[in-house]
């Protein structure tokens, strides 16, 4: 345990409803009185109320808390990391309210040693710097009302601006999941005037409110379900050939339940179902020559296409 850790810990100990010599809290520690004493001094530089009196020994003024940001430093990395995710974001009011997060953090850290860490790992830790300086940022929807119908089963009540034509449309939804999809967040969730499961784009949803309409949470279906549901009526059974070097992000990356997947001498053979070929046809494009389509035919002819028309623009 390095000092930061044991100061942490030690503060805690301090915070409990018993008195604690120097000798207890060194034995507790496995360190030398010494330490004890220089990691108190450090807690009076500092103005932490710590308290001694001859007969019990150390603790907390009454009535005095520390508030409980009692991190390790690999706790507060995982946090920092988390945070620089986030700040990377094209969704301006996750960027304000992580940086709101981040000073608050700061506040309450009990050592200049662990604010120190903090503020120089922030800075040297970024994450999709082209994301984070390029792009512009954006409002992304009212994200923090949708986790509240989430986690509590209440329906929620928005206008959903059309993109073709802009014209609002008032929907009711009982939210299953959001979901970050590069640039924008999307909830998916049960449409209660179509009777069917849909997503909605965060950016396009005004007026976000919750109703006192409760939904049971029992036959929500699985993450998996929700994130990989085809219409079965117009899905395509779609088989392409990925090679070796490619496989590994094919698999955690295809937009579908994989139904199979076999090796073979030239590389790795995938089935799945889906239910837009053109989509998929551009998505399979981010692998380049990476990728042989082999059925259906009508996938193959669309990605023939797309060729001539990138080769048309190159002329």
């Amino acid at each position: 345990m390095n000092s930061t850790e044991r100061r942490l810990n030690l503060l805690l100990l301090l915070q409990s409803n018993r008195k604690w010599t120097v000798k207890d809290m060194a034995n507790h520690f496995g360190v030398s009185r010494r330490t004890i004493f220089r990691d108190l001094a450090t807690f009076s530089e500092i103005n932490l109320p710590v308290t001694y009196d001859k007969e019990g020994g150390h603790g907390m003024m009454k009535g005095y808390s520390i508030p409980p940001i009692m991190f390790t430093p690999k706790e507060l990395a995982i946090i920092q990391i988390g945070l620089s995710f986030v700040d990377s974001q094209v969704d301006e009011t996750l960027v304000k309210d992580a940086r709101a997060v981040q000073s608050k953090i700061d506040n309450v850290l009990p050592t200049e040693e662990l604010k120190s860490f903090m503020t120089d790992l922030g800075r040297k830790t970024i994450v999709d710097p082209y994301k984070m300086y390029a792009a512009q940022k954006k409002k992304g929807g009212d994200w923090f009302t949708i986790a509240n119908g989430i986690s509590q089963h209440f329906e929620v009540v928005f206008d959903y601006v059309s993109l073709k034509d802009g014209n609002k449309e008032k929907r009711q939804v009982r939210p299953y999941l959001q979901v970050y999809y590069t640039d924008h967040w999307t909830l998916i969730g049960y449409d209660t005037n179509r009777r069917d499961i849909r997503s909605f784009r965060l950016d396009r949803m005004k007026n976000v409110q919750l109703t006192a309409q409760k939904f049971s949470g029992n036959n929500i279906p699985g993450v998996k379900s929700l994130l990989f549901r085809v219409k079965e009526e117009s899905a395509t059974t779609i088989a392409v050939l990925v090679s070796e070097k490619e496989a590994g992000r094919f698999r955690t990356s295809v937009p579908a339940e994989l139904d199979s997947e076999e090796i073979q001498d030239d590389g790795h053979l995938f089935r799945f179902r889906f239910d837009n070929l053109d989509y998929i046809n551009e998505w399979l494009f981010t692998f380049h020559n990476e990728v042989k389509v082999l059925e259906p035919r009508e996938l193959v002819e669309k990605r023939v296409m797309l060729i001539q028309q990138m080769l048309r623009r190159i002329g």
